[in-house]
């Protein structure tokens, strides 16, 4: 999985006492999962140019990093 992103955003009838048009929460993720054959860290890590797949070796270079973002955004 490369990119993926979640929300949810809640009813307007639970914000209507509060006074909050919109609460939206959120979360997104990069580099979350790698499904491969490839026993290295990673197929698709370069060095010089070439990828790691095409070389069949990775050369000891750092994989791609996983990140995860998630937030809330508020309308009022």
């Amino acid at each position: 999985m490369k990119n993926i992103s979640l929300g949810y955003t809640l009813p307007e009838k639970l914000l209507s006492k509060a006074k909050i048009k919109t609460i939206r929460f959120y979360v997104s993720a990069q580099n979350l999962w790698t499904l491969t054959n490839y026993t290295g860290y990673d197929p698709e890590a370069s060095s010089n140019g070439q990828s790691a797949i095409n070389s069949g070796v990775d050369n000891g270079v750092y994989p791609n990093s996983k990140t995860i973002l998630g937030g809330i955004s508020l309308s009022f």
